[in-house]
């Protein structure tokens, strides 16, 4: 298991005695002084990965003492019969296994998704996943994801004794230590295996509602970087590598911190994938991320000296500007569609959410997702802005502190008619695939298959974390919309059984 703590990579004599270590090279000031042998410092990624399994398997123990590994797969078997299941694949009930990676791939991977969209490490997930041998970590990292969102979808808490996702975690964890023992070729599969623990770690936050401080996205970093050495020739390498950085970019992203400068030159080694829209927002998002881990200081109660509010706002307004270009350089039929009346909108959709009296259609979830991120760097990047104008506090900037703020509210007005597109009626737990929901649509047109799985899948994933951005009290909302937009994500942790504190 990975420990979850700040790791210390101190030399193990000033870690024996408990003391600071300099970590000079080649030796640490201490040991100098003490005229013994520096034993030298462990690597990044043995530091990520330290190993905790003994403890972990304890405690899984302790759970799971009262059956056996074949008793407790077919009770799972039993039980997950018994309750409103998932569509999957048919496959032989004893293989549970089997049953939940089939699920995972046909629900999550392997959705018809346009190629301008595909940015994520799920999308080269899968050419990864059929070539990777018995022995690969990625077979119980995969399995250890799959069995997790199959649990939730069949309404098992992961946590309960019941749950095999945890085991197959641990097992996911230690095959990939192994491997880096084992081996120093860190292949597609080794990258790949680390990215699926840590979208583990992100499931279990998201279920549980708790923030998600996974150690898995540092030791990523740390496998790319010792890979430098070997070329990433292929274009499904490189994808890997620009599916990490997202995920990387994402979480800087949310916590307000600066991509690391290594990340920040991966799109370098990419020179086989074409730039396409989605990867172009996430060259974007690097700089924003690192640009707003500096303004943030100037949002703090103390003055910072080394910063000049004129400076922050010029490069903020610059920024927002190339985002917005953004959007014209993406294909023509991404462009949401605006409906209204209850030939596009069902009276249940209307019933179920809707703030004003029309929503959007997108071509697919993932466009949706996309451009509603992009609304949300721009959102970050305009309240940067409110916060210079007030930070300089002349009356000149009224009129532009009016414009921001009308800016921002059409940004929320548009990402709030998303919602119906997310959610359509849903009110209650549901299937995966229940075909009998309704979503908005345009006239004549009927609502696609795949957007019924798609939208069910990821809606609440999706939803969750761009919802808790506009309702961060820093976010100024026309009155009753910020209690609109709460119920909304009230009724997101009701539709997925999201633990609530």
């Amino acid at each position: 298991m990975v420990h979850p703590g700040k790791p210390s990579r101190g030399c193990d004599v000033c870690r024996k005695r408990r003391i600071k270590c300099d970590e000079a090279i080649p030796s640490c000031s201490y040991c100098l002084k003490k005229q013994v042998v520096c034993p030298g410092y462990k690597s990044q990624f043995d530091i990520a990965w330290r190993d905790q399994n003994l403890v972990a398997e304890k405690s899984v123990r302790r759970r799971k003492a009262a059956t056996e590994k074949a008793d407790r797969e077919r009770t799972a078997g039993k039980q997950l019969a018994k309750l409103p299941s998932p569509s999957v694949p048919r496959v032989p009930s004893a293989d549970y296994e089997g049953y939940a990676v089939s699920f995972f791939l046909s629900s999550y991977v392997l959705l018809p998704k346009d190629l301008e969209v595909r940015r994520g490490f799920l999308d080269c997930l899968y050419p990864v996943w059929v070539q990777a041998d018995s022995t690969s970590p990625l077979r119980p990292a995969v399995a250890a994801v799959a069995s997790y969102l199959l649990e939730a979808w069949s309404q098992l808490k992961p946590d309960l004794p019941l749950s095999l996702s945890r085991s197959r975690y641990l097992k996911g964890v230690a095959a990939l230590r192994k491997s880096l023992q084992s081996t120093e070729d860190v292949g597609d599969d080794v990258l790949m295996a680390s990215l699926m623990l840590d979208m583990y770690e992100q499931l279990r936050s998201f279920f549980m509602l708790k923030p998600n401080d996974s150690p898995h996205a540092s030791g990523t970093t740390a496998l790319v970087e010792y890979r430098r050495r070997l070329p990433f020739a292929s274009e499904t390498s490189q994808r890997v590598l620009l599916g990490a950085r997202n995920q990387i970019v994402g979480r800087a992203l949310s916590n307000t911190e600066p991509v690391p400068s290594n990340v920040s030159t991966w799109a370098d080694m990419t020179q086989d994938v074409p730039k396409t829209a989605a990867y172009r927002l996430d060259d974007l998002n690097v700089e924003v991320a690192n640009f707003q881990a500096l303004a943030s200081r100037l949002n703090s109660d103390t003055t910072v000296e080394d910063l000049s509010a004129l400076d922050i706002l010029e490069k903020a307004i610059e920024l927002d500007q190339r985002l917005l270009a953004w959007t014209s350089t993406v294909p023509d039929d991404w462009a949401p569609i605006r409906v209204s009346g209850p030939a596009c909108i069902p009276q249940s959709v209307r019933d179920a959410g809707l703030y004003q009296d029309h929503c959007d259609i997108y071509k697919s979830i993932f466009i949706a997702y996309t451009f509603n991120a992009q609304r949300c760097s721009r959102i970050k990047l305009q309240l940067t802005i409110l916060a210079c104008l007030q930070h300089l506090n002349s009356g000149n900037f009224d009129i532009a502190s009016l414009t921001t703020l009308e800016i921002i509210q059409e940004l929320v007005d548009t990402m709030c008619a998303s919602i119906p597109y997310y959610l359509g009626d849903r009110m209650m737990i549901a299937r995966i695939d229940d075909r009998t929901l309704q979503y908005p649509h345009v006239a004549g047109l009927s609502v696609p298959d795949d957007h019924h799985v798609g939208a069910a899948a990821y809606g609440g994933w999706f939803l969750v974390t761009q919802l808790s951005e506009l309702l961060s009290p820093k976010v100024p909302l026309r009155l009753g919309q910020r209690q609109w937009i709460a119920g909304q994500m009230q009724r997101v942790l009701q539709l997925y059984a999201i633990q609530q504190t």
